[in-house]
């Protein structure tokens, strides 16, 4: 894969998120994937359930049960994370460390 400059990401989530108002600042959905045999293929719907990430969204969450429309849905993977959860770190460096 090829290398994302953090910037140009952040500024261009931001305008996205700007241009859409308030609700797409809105935490749509988190989730952590637990899939040990699905890879990373490009595919939001596929990645965000390999083991070991974590995958967020912004923005309208209506179609999954929310009360928030926003006019914008945007899907983010991270492939690598570390994530505490009530000072428990429950993956570390992308390792699942729950049971």
């Amino acid at each position: 894969m090829g290398q994302i400059d953090l910037n140009v990401a952040a500024q261009w989530l931001k305008e996205s998120i700007d241009s859409c108002g308030l609700p797409a600042a809105n935490l749509a959905e988190m989730g952590i994937g637990t899939n040990e045999r699905a890879i990373v293929t490009g595919n939001i719907l596929e990645d965000e359930k390999v083991m070991g990430t974590v995958h967020v969204a912004f923005g309208d969450n209506k179609g999954l049960g929310g009360t928030v429309e926003a006019g914008i849905h945007l899907d983010g993977l991270i492939l690598r994370p570390t994530l505490e959860i009530d000072g428990q770190v429950v993956i570390k460096e992308g390792k699942l460390l729950l049971k």
